[in-house]
């Protein structure tokens, strides 16, 4: 069986195949591009921008929900949940303490609370004694960021926190 259609038939035609087909593909891209948004923010920060060498290196984060729903997210051990860049003047990573090294052979046991974080709800400020993990002792900038992993159900993507500077002087 063979159709001719004139020319205002193929234009219906057209637009009868067309529009459910833009439809899905404004459904599902503009969907992707709102799952593409990290579903929290992390925001580093530091009482004292300049520390005596020998002195503890402590810097605070704060975790924000900064998607459009609420969630639930972890806080327990708080070093454990974020992991840690360092880098020195040189862009150089200092040496890890004994710490640092011990703590990664053993395995993390959670006592963690879990947070129920509506948008635009934080965590509370976490503590993270940077100082634990690396020998900060030697004076020069050293600039510092922390990651975490978001849970699978919100992307599992690793969302950074912003960088800061901290000088350490003699």
């Amino acid at each position: 069986m063979r159709f001719i259609l004139n020319r205002s038939q193929m234009v219906i035609a057209t637009a009868i195949l067309f529009i459910p087909a833009l439809s899905i593909t404004l459904v599902f891209g503009i969907g992707s591009l709102w799952g593409a948004t990290d579903p929290f923010t992390l925001t580093l920060e530091a009482d004292e921008n300049s520390i005596k060498a020998g002195a503890e290196v402590k810097v605070d984060v704060t975790l924000r929900n900064s998607s459009g729903r609420a969630m639930y997210i972890s806080f327990g051990l708080t070093e454990a949940d974020y992991t840690f860049e360092v880098r020195d003047g040189e862009r150089r990573v200092p040496p890890e303490t004994d710490f640092a090294r011990k703590s990664k052979a053993k395995p993390y046991f959670s006592s963690d609370q879990v947070f129920y974080l509506q948008p635009g709800e934080s965590l509370p400020k976490a503590p993270l004694m940077v100082t634990r993990f690396y020998d900060l002792s030697r004076p020069g900038k050293y600039t510092i960021q922390v990651s975490r992993v978001a849970p699978k159900e919100l992307g599992g993507r690793t969302i950074k926190s912003n960088t800061i500077t901290i000088t350490v002087t003699e």
